[in-house]
Formats: C-alpha cells, structure tokens, sequence
C-alpha cells in the first residue's frame, strides 16, 4: 500500500502545471514568419500555401509582423 500511495502522490504532483501568462505572447515567442523562396512556393500545394497564410496572418495580427 506505501508504494502505491507515493505513486500516486508522484502522478498528482505531476498533472499540476504552471499558468500560462498571456497565450498570444508564448506564440509569439515560439514563432517566427514563414518566408519560401520563390522555387519552394511554386512547389506548395494550395492546402500548403493556404496554412503558409494564416500562419503568417496569425503573426502579422498578434505578434505584430510585418511582410
């Protein structure tokens, strides 16, 4: 029953995480504008290239990027 009882206490101490602050400001942090090359965008299926978009209309309208 003890070891049970401090692998349970284990598993709760590792379910509790810290809060995150402001959400937009960690993407912002963790992200950067996606800039192809001419050849790789030609490549791009419209799937790619439209995911390419709202990535970066993500960053233009949160993070304050520019094109």
């Amino acid at each position: 029953m003890g070891k049970a009882l401090i692998l349970c206490l284990a598993l709760a101490g590792c379910s509790a995480t810290a809060p995150i602050g402001n959400p937009r400001e960690v993407w912002c942090d963790h992200n950067q504008p996606r800039r192809p090359s001419l050849v790789v965008v030609a490549a791009m299926t419209r799937p790619e290239l439209d995911e390419m978009n709202t990535h970066n209309a993500q960053g233009t309208q949160w993070c304050g990027w520019r094109p």
